[in-house]
């Protein structure tokens, strides 16, 4: 799996004036700038209360990937370590020190120095050909997909897409053979004798959709992407990093939201062995103890 990911890296075309092209790259300081106000208006403050357990659980459910019945979500275990291409180092090393700052937040170990990656962020020109180039070139980058659901990231609108590899081990984390049959005692009807290990995830994004964002944004939105394969489409309209590229959301989140930390804390702090319904019901409380802090810290 990683030989194939490297080896899609080293074979991508990458301009040379990338330079040129990151003239509207906001840095991560960049402030949101005030709108003014006429003099003698009132300022009103209003707060924001954390929102009902009802709609944060239908947003969860229509921004977590799907998985078969009973089955754990999967999620990393290995620890991570992150390569990118395609802008200036300096940039590409903000973006993947805010995306490691994400992980370790919900508790995702790293990698050391001179690590092999198992994450890796590709700006590139044409994201569609990028994708159908490396299906012939390398088609191990996508793991076990079939055919049909390599087409199914042709067919996505929108300036990114992302897929992750996983793998199927036992509950303890041991490779599972496909010779024999898997017996492992549970006590818990709510846990399976397996978990689901992401071996190695890819996103590709449109160069020229960065243009505009800052590094804290894109690091935050390419962690919900590469930890948490959520499904951003599903997320219009709503108070979630996921809506950076969305054209209809404006102004997009300034970085992540107490949905997007919630999420990936309650994601990864649930048994990698437990149901997806448990984890989903995991990470919805998650999401409201975030709210919930964001409301109280605006308080003081």
């Amino acid at each position: 799996m990683r030989a194939a990911l490297l080896a899609g890296i080293l074979g991508l075309m990458i301009p040379a004036p990338v330079a040129a092209q990151q003239a509207s790259l906001l840095p991560a300081t960049t402030p949101v700038p005030r709108a003014p106000q006429e003099s003698g208006d009132p300022i009103v403050v209003t707060g924001k209360s954390a929102p009902h357990r009802a709609e944060v659980r239908l947003l969860t459910d229509a921004v977590t990937p799907t998985s078969p019945w009973g089955e754990p979500l999967a999620r990393f275990r290995a620890p991570l370590c992150v390569g990118s291409a395609g802008l200036d180092r300096r940039t590409l090393e903000q973006i993947g020190q805010r995306l490691a700052r994400n992980a370790v937040a919900a508790g995702i170990p790293l990698a050391g120095a001179r690590c092999a990656p198992n994450i890796f962020i590709l700006f590139v020109d044409g994201a569609d050909a990028e994708i159908a180039r490396l299906r012939r070139s390398s088609p191990g980058l996508f793991g076990d997909r079939t055919p049909r659901e390599i087409a199914a990231l042709l067919e996505e609108r929108g300036p990114v897409r992302a897929w992750s590899n996983s793998e199927t081990r036992s509950s303890d984390g041991d490779p599972i053979s496909f010779r024999r049959s898997l017996i492992v005692p549970i006590a818990s009807i709510l846990a399976t004798p397996i978990r689901r290990d992401v071996l190695g995830a890819v996103v590709v994004v449109e160069r020229s959709a960065a243009l505009g964002k800052t590094t804290d944004q894109l690091g935050d939105y390419l962690a919900m992407r590469a930890l948490a394969g959520v499904r951003p489409q599903r997320a219009q309209g709503k108070a979630t990093i996921l809506t950076l590229f969305d054209s209809a959301a404006s102004p997009a989140p300034a970085a992540m939201t107490a949905f997007d930390r919630g999420y990936l804390q309650g994601l990864y702090a649930d048994a990698p062995n437990a149901e997806a319904s448990t984890t989903k019901k995991r990470i919805v409380r998650s999401i409201l103890a975030a709210e919930t802090r964001q409301v109280d810290a605006a308080d003081k």
